[in-house]
C-alpha cells in the first residue's frame, strides 16, 4: 500500500499538472497556516522569525497562523481539514518530532491536495519529521546532512528575478551549508556554486518550497532587514488561492479604515506656561483642547491610566487629570478606554508574580534614585518625566517592573478594576469597551482571557513603520499573534513614540506617517490608517503639530473613522470567518463576526453578481483588486463573481443601485427590485457612494433634511450616484432611494 506521504506528493503532482482545484472536497476553504517552532531556541510564538516576519504576508493572503512547539513531541491541536500550510523557519535540528510526523501522514484528514510544506532556514527537522523524504520531495528539494563550505566567491548560477530580490539583492554569507539539490519537478529560484555541483538556497516544488534563511530576509548594510524573495509571490504560488476571496481587515465599505488610540503615557505631565504669568498646563489638559475639541467630526479612543487618576498614587495633579479624562469622555467623538492600574511595563514578569523580588528590585532602585526630589517614594511612584518606561534602559529604570507600587500587584484591578473605573468616568450611555496594553505589551494568556471573560476588546503592542528611513515590510507587525489559546490584537502602526525615539530625538519624527501610510497601501493595503499618539506628545511643539497633520490628513483621506474597538473587533472576525465554496465563483461566508470586507486580487476580468449574491452590498476596484463589502446583519452572505470589466467592480443591471464606498458607517441595508433603504451613522458628513446603470433616474429621501421629502438624482455617464449624508457622532441618518426599473 502507497504511504501517505506518497498519496500526499503525487495528489499535489497530479493538482498543478491538470489544474485540478486544491479546495476540491473542502468543507471550508483551508486558511489556517500551521507554524512549527521550537521553543528552546525562540522562546514563544511572538520571539519567531515567522511572527516577526511571515506571518504579516499570511494575513495579508488570508491565512490566519496558529503555533506548534515541536520541543513538546505533541499533536498539533488544530484541525487537518482547516490547514492550508505548514511551515517551519528553523536554525538546528530537533528532538523526537514523531507526533508531528504521525499528524502530517493523516491524508485523509487534510482538505484536498493537502497543505503546502514550506521550510525556511534547516531542513534538518524535516529529515526527522518524515525520514521518507517525501515532505522535502514536495518542496521540490532533496537534503543530506553533509556539510559544504561555501566561500564568498562562490557564483550565482540560477537566479529567478521575478521572485527574487525583492526588497534586497541576494548577497551570499559565506558558512557551513547542509548540502540541498532541486528535484527535477522543482521551479529553481536560487542556486550557488559549480553547475556540476549546484547548492539550492530556494525552490517551488509540487506541493511546497524551501528557502534558505539568507535568501528569505538579509540585513542590509545599513543594519536593517529586508526580504530577498518575493514573500508574496512566493506563498502565493504555494497556496494556490489566487481565485479565493480574502477577508480583509484594513477596508470597510469599498475605503481604507480610520481609527485613532490617544494612550495616558505624560497624561500628568507639566507644560511649561510659555508667557510670565500664564497658568500652567498639563498634558492631558492640552490633549483636550487643542486634539479632542478641535477634531470632534473624527473617532479617538482615549485611555487612561487609573492609578494617575488617583491622589495618593498620582499625586498633585491627580484631580486635574481625572477631570480632563472626564471632559474628554463627554465629547461624542470619544471612546473611553482604560489602561491599567498602576502602569505595568513589564507584563513578562507579572505572568509569574513574585512580591519579594520586587519589593528587591524597588528597594535597588530606591537606594539608586532617593536622591532625587522627583522622587517622592520607592514604593509609590517612579519619575514621571523621562520617557516611556517600555523602552527605558536599565540606568534609568533599575529593572523595575511597574509605576506604582503604592498597592499590591492585582490582575483583577488593573484589568476589571481599572475599567470600572473607566466607566464611572464615561457617561453612562458610552460605558469603557476597550483596554489598551500598556509597557511592553507582553499580556499573559490569563490577562488575555480575563480580559475577553470581561467582554471588553483590547489592543497594544505590533505597530511597525515603513517609510523612507525603514522602507522594508519587516519594520511591520502582523495584526496579532497567538499566546496560549487566547489572542492578542496589535496596533495596526506604530506611533509618536516610535517615531521620536520615545520623545528623544527626532521629536518631528511623526511628521513622516503619511510615508508609512503611502508605502501601506500602494501597491498593496497591507494596513489600515492607524494613528497612535500619547498625551506626552501635547507638551512638545513639534509631536503636537505632527498629531494635528495627521488627524487632518484623516479629514481629507478617502477612509471610513471607526472607533479602534471596532476595529479590534473586524481582526477578531478575521480569525474565525470560514469561506465555503459553493460552486465555480459562489462563496458562502459564515462566522464573520464584524469583518465585512473580502478582497479578491488580480480580479481585472470579474465582478460581483448582484443577482445571485445574498447579504452583499456591492464592491470597489482599485487597481488589480476587487473589495467585497458585506451588508451589516447578514448572517451567512453569498458572493457571486462573473466575468467582466466594469471599472466599479459590479454589474451592472436594472434596479436600485449597490454600494461603491461609504464614508459613512453603513448601520441596515435592505435592497429590493426598484428600492435601497439604508440607515447610516457617523462623525461628519461624508459621501456614500453607489453604482445604479448610466442616466438612471432615482429618488433620494434623507431623514430630517427637507421634511424627509425626495429629490431627484441621475447617475452620471458611469452609473455613478454619490449622496452627500449630514451625520454626527450619536445619531444615524436614514436613505430611502427608489427608482431605477
Amino acid at each position: 500500500m502507497m504511504p501517505p506521504c506518497h498519496q500526499l506528493l503525487l495528489s499535489a503532482i497530479f493538482a498543478v499538472l491538470t489544474g485540478a482545484s486544491a479546495l476540491a472536497g473542502c468543507e471550508a476553504v483551508p486558511r489556517t497556516t500551521l507554524a512549527l517552532y521550537d521553543s528552546a531556541r525562540e522562546a514563544s510564538p511572538r520571539d519567531t522569525r515567522i511572527h516577526r516576519y511571515a506571518e504579516l504576508v499570511l494575513n495579508y493572503l488570508g491565512h490566519v497562523v496558529i503555533y506548534h512547539d515541536l520541543a513538546r513531541n505533541a499533536t498539533p491541536s488544530v484541525n487537518p481539514a482547516s490547514v492550508g500550510l505548514v511551515m517551519s523557519w528553523l536554525d538546528a535540528p530537533v528532538g523526537d518530532v514523531s507526533a508531528v510526523g504521525a499528524w502530517l501522514a493523516q491524508d485523509k484528514a487534510f482538505c484536498g491536495d493537502g497543505p503546502g510544506i514550506v521550510a525556511f532556514g534547516d531542513l534538518a527537522p524535516w529529515a526527522a519529521i518524515d525520514p521518507s523524504g517525501q515532505m522535502m520531495a514536495a518542496m521540490g528539494v532533496e537534503w543530506d546532512p553533509h556539510i559544504r563550505a561555501i566561500s564568498v566567491t562562490a557564483p550565482v548560477i540560477a537566479r529567478d528575478r521575478s521572485l527574487m530580490d525583492h526588497e534586497a539583492d541576494f548577497l551570499l554569507v559565506p558558512g557551513d551549508y547542509s548540502s540541498v539539490s532541486a528535484t527535477s519537478s522543482a521551479r529553481i529560484l536560487l542556486q550557488i556554486g559549480l553547475p556540476e555541483q549546484p547548492l539550492t538556497l530556494a525552490t517551488l516544488g509540487p506541493g511546497g518550497g524551501y528557502v534558505h534563511t539568507s535568501g528569505a530576509v538579509q540585513t542590509t548594510p545599513e543594519g536593517k532587514a529586508a526580504w530577498v524573495i518575493d514573500p508574496f509571490g512566493f506563498f502565493e504560488a504555494v497556496l494556490r488561492q489566487d481565485s479565493v476571496p480574502r477577508p480583509d481587515p484594513t477596508t470597510f465599505q469599498g475605503l481604507r479604515i480610520f481609527f485613532a488610540t490617544i494612550l495616558p503615557t505624560g497624561w500628568l505631565d507639566l507644560m511649561p506656561a510659555l508667557v510670565f504669568g500664564e497658568p500652567d498646563r498639563l498634558a492631558s489638559e492640552v490633549l483636550v483642547n487643542r486634539v479632542i475639541d478641535e477634531f470632534r467630526d473624527l473617532p479617538l479612543s482615549v485611555a487612561v491610566l487609573a492609578g494617575d487618576l488617583t491622589v495618593n498614587l498620582g499625586g498633585r495633579y491627580a484631580a486635574r487629570g481625572r477631570q480632563a479624562a472626564m471632559q474628554a469622555f463627554a465629547t461624542p467623538n470619544v471612546e473611553a478606554a482604560a489602561s491599567g492600574y498602576s502602569d505595568i511595563w513589564d507584563w513578562d514578569f507579572f505572568d509569574r508574580y513574585d512580591s519579594d523580588l520586587e519589593v528587591l528590585m524597588m528597594s535597588a532602585s530606591d537606594q539608586t534614585e532617593n536622591g532625587d526630589a522627583l522622587v517622592t517614594s520607592a514604593f509609590q511612584m517612579l519619575r514621571d518625566s523621562v520617557s516611556d518606561p517600555a523602552r527605558a534602559t536599565k540606568a534609568q529604570w533599575n529593572g523595575a517592573p511597574r509605576r506604582y507600587t503604592g498597592v499590591p500587584f492585582d490582575l483583577a484591578l488593573e484589568l476589571e478594576g481599572s475599567l470600572d473605573q473607566v466607566t464611572a468616568m464615561a457617561p453612562p450611555t458610552r460605558p469603557a469597551r476597550l483596554f489598551t496594553w500598556s509597557g511592553n505589551a507582553r499580556p499573559s494568556e490569563t490577562a488575555l482571557r480575563k480580559i475577553g471573560d470581561d467582554r471588553v476588546l483590547a489592543i497594544g503592542g505590533g505597530g511597525g513603520i515603513m517609510d523612507a528611513a525603514q522602507p522594508s515590510m519587516t519594520g511591520l507587525w502582523p495584526m496579532s499573534v497567538q499566546v496560549g489559546d487566547q489572542r492578542q490584537i496589535y496596533d495596526a502602526l506604530g506611533g509618536d513614540a516610535a517615531y521620536t525615539g520615545y520623545w528623544t530625538q527626532p521629536l518631528a519624527g511623526l511628521h513622516a506617517l503619511p510615508q508609512t501610510l503611502r508605502r501601506t497601501d500602494r501597491p498593496r493595503r497591507l494596513k489600515p490608517f492607524h494613528l497612535v499618539l500619547s498625551a506626552r506628545s501635547m507638551v512638545h511643539f513639534q509631536t503636537l503639530r505632527a498629531v494635528q497633520n495627521a488627524l487632518q490628513l484623516a479629514r481629507e483621506s478617502e477612509v471610513v473613522p471607526v472607533y479602534a474597538a471596532d476595529y479590534v473587533a473586524t481582526v477578531k472576525g478575521f480569525a474565525t470567518m470560514r469561506i465555503i465554496p459553493e460552486g465555480p465563483g459562489l462563496w458562502r461566508i459564515r462566522d464573520h463576526g464584524a469583518l465585512r470586507t473580502l478582497r479578491l486580487d488580480d480580479a481585472r476580468d470579474q465582478v460581483v453578481d448582484m443577482t445571485r449574491s445574498e447579504g452583499v452590498m456591492g464592491a470597489r476596484r482599485v487597481e488589480a483588486s476587487l473589495y467585497i463589502a458585506l451588508a451589516p446583519g447578514a448572517d451567512a452572505p453569498l458572493i457571486a463573481l462573473k466575468e467582466g470589466k466594469d471599472p466599479s467592480g459590479i454589474e451592472p443591471g436594472n434596479g436600485a443601485p449597490m454600494l461603491v464606498a461609504s464614508r459613512p458607517v453603513v448601520v441596515t441595508w435592505t435592497r429590493a427590485a426598484c428600492t435601497l433603504d439604508l440607515q447610516v451613522s457617523g462623525f461628519a458628513p461624508g459621501p456614500v457612494t453607489l453604482k445604479a446603470r448610466s442616466g438612471a433616474h432615482y429618488d433620494v429621501a434623507i431623514s430630517s433634511i427637507d421634511d424627509g421629502q425626495p429629490r431627484a438624482m441621475t447617475a452620471d455617464a458611469e452609473g455613478m450616484l454619490e449622496i452627500m449624508v449630514p451625520v454626527e457622532p450619536g445619531a444615524m441618518r436614514g436613505i430611502s432611494i427608489s427608482g431605477g426599473c
